[in-house]
């Protein structure tokens, strides 16, 4: 394929450009909101407006201050213009970019329509004076699985080879890899380990970070990091069989990318928060 039919098919691609002025960018990583309309509504027993308020909260009290968000999925539980407006109501005062992805609990379409006016964008790709980030869709439409389209896969590897020289971070909202629970891993992205497998071919890949999966892990395969954030709401047990929800207070990561290449990760749950988790539901 030519660099013009390449140019052509990736119209619907946005690029674009944020200038950090530092040597270490900070990315806020946070997933799974599952919001609703409705300010009462429960998951697993968890309202989820106060979870993500205590998140929020407690990134303030922390002084924490990123260069960007990124939100790798489920923002909505009920598919509702409301709940994706609650979300930009509680980002917008930090007056950052927010960069966003749709998880299977989404509709895209909507996702799209309020999360794309500033400082949320719906770029897939963000390039920096040290760094690229890309956001790759793996959602189904009317599916719990992922699954990456081969256009999706060849403009990741468009990117790639364009960008050579960019020290590099991939987010999706499904995980490629097993994280060590059954029920999970039959859910994660179907086609996932040719991902693994285009991201190893390419040393500029230094971290593939991703939600869907409630928990907090960290693998790595060859020379790249798969990372997982905790939710901002309710939490699953890791390494189990079936569903299982978890005590768990809800979290997310911090990213300290350095312009040599080098991440180191920060993991934070919202201590003075405590969730009030239904541990006999077996499902949602």
């Amino acid at each position: 394929m030519n660099n013009q039919s390449l140019d052509k098919k990736y119209l619907n691609k946005e690029q674009a450009r944020l200038f950090i002025g530092r040597s270490t960018m900070k990315v806020l990583h946070l997933s799974d909101p599952h919001l609703f309309a409705d300010d009462t509504s429960t998951l697993l027993g968890v309202n989820t407006d106060e979870s993500l308020l205590a998140v929020l909260d407690d990134i303030k009290r922390r002084g924490i201050t990123p260069d960007l968000f990124v939100v790798t999925g489920d923002i909505s539980q009920d598919y509702t213009p409301e709940s994706y407006q609650k979300f930009v109501d509680y980002l917008a005062p930090f007056g950052k970019p927010v960069l966003s992805l749709a998880g299977n609990h989404d509709e895209r379409p909507k996702l799209k329509r309020f999360l794309s006016q500033k400082p949320f964008s719906s770029a897939e790709q963000l390039l920096t004076e040290h760094w690229q980030l890309l956001m790759l869709n793996s959602h189904v439409p009317g599916k719990v699985h992922g699954h990456l389209a081969d256009e999706e896969l060849s403009w990741l590897e468009s990117c790639l080879r364009d960008n050579q020289d960019l020290p590099t971070m991939v987010f999706t909202h499904h995980h490629p890899i097993p994280v060590g629970s059954h029920w999970l891993d039959q859910i994660g992205i179907e086609n996932g380990q040719r991902l693994v497998d285009i991201l190893s071919e390419h040393p500029q890949v230094k971290m593939c970070a991703f939600g869907h999966v409630h928990q907090s892990t960290d693998r790595r395969h060859k020379e790249v990091s798969y990372c997982s954030v905790p939710s901002t709401c309710v939490q699953f047990k890791q390494h189990s069989v079936d569903f299982s929800a978890s005590q768990e207070k809800p979290g997310y990561n911090l990213y300290h990318c350095n312009n040599d290449g080098i991440i180191s990760v920060d993991s934070f749950r919202a201590d003075s928060y405590l969730p009030s988790v239904n541990l006999a539901i077996s499902g949602y």
